[in-house]
């Protein structure tokens, strides 16, 4: 069966290609023409002309996400990134687990930084905490919450919400970081040994919730994340957390 389903969005892709009706910008523009629109894999157009592979999450938060796989997030460009994150107020993140299971979580920014858009970015964390893992090379995928100019002023929180918890901490130190990485790792390359465990990155894990269909995004769309916050915060990797083998950003 899912060698035929293969076979059939092969054959779409091209017929979508060749005759030009591979017209809609973002997930969020596909759900907008049709609210019926099933969550699934979907070709979409981008300013740069290229012509990419995405998944649409259409139910969860209201729907509306594009989550990119590390093929199509090679072939993008920054250009092509920022016409696709219109909601600067919220990310939704899936989370692949060993049992197969794919729990999500809304990420918003703490109440006190509602003003502060979040970061989301290609290959570029200026402005920004320096990711652990950039010897994974590029592309890669940036989320982040503070400026650098802000976390290394040590406020008084810093921190997101994750699903409605207030995921926050006191910072102890200067240390800049807000921030979630995916890196495809095209490199095959090893990942950092640092580590500082801390209920920061715990909180996120332990707030995922299942979708009630259950169903699950192609595994391909999974990637090696790092999730690194500030002084006393925490960082940890999809490496080391018990049961996950990756994570996966979608936004609208």
């Amino acid at each position: 069966m899912a060698l035929l389903f293969a076979q059939f969005w092969n054959f779409a892709l091209i017929v979508c290609i060749a005759v030009g009706t591979c017209k809609s910008e973002t997930c969020k523009d596909l759900l907008s023409s049709d609210a019926k629109k099933p969550s699934g894999v979907y070709v979409i157009s981008v300013p740069s002309k290229a012509t990419i592979e995405v998944y649409c999450e259409m139910g969860l938060n209201g729907g509306g996400y594009t989550f990119i796989s590390p093929d199509s997030l090679s072939s993008i460009t920054a250009q092509d990134l920022a016409s696709m994150f219109k909601d600067r107020n919220s990310l939704l993140i899936r989370v692949r687990k060993t049992d197969g299971s794919q729990p999500y979580a809304v990420l918003q920014q703490l109440s006190e930084y509602a003003h502060i858009p979040l970061r989301l970015a290609l290959s570029d964390h200026s402005g920004y905490a320096t990711p652990v893992n950039l010897q994974m090379g590029l592309p890669y995928l940036y989320v982040s919450f503070l400026p650098a100019s802000i976390a290394s002023a040590m406020p008084a929180t810093n921190g997101f919400n994750v699903n409605g918890f207030r995921n926050a901490f006191k910072p102890c130190d200067r240390n800049p970081s807000s921030q979630i990485t995916l890196f495809p790792n095209f490199r095959e390359v090893e990942f950092s040994r640092y580590h500082a465990r801390g209920a920061t990155c715990y909180n996120l894990i332990s707030r995922l919730a299942q979708n009630p269909s259950g169903r699950v995004m192609p595994q391909e769309y999974f990637m090696f994340a790092e999730m690194h916050f500030g002084g006393c915060g925490c960082y940890d990797d999809t490496k080391r957390l018990p049961s996950v083998v990756g994570y996966s950003i979608g936004f609208r």
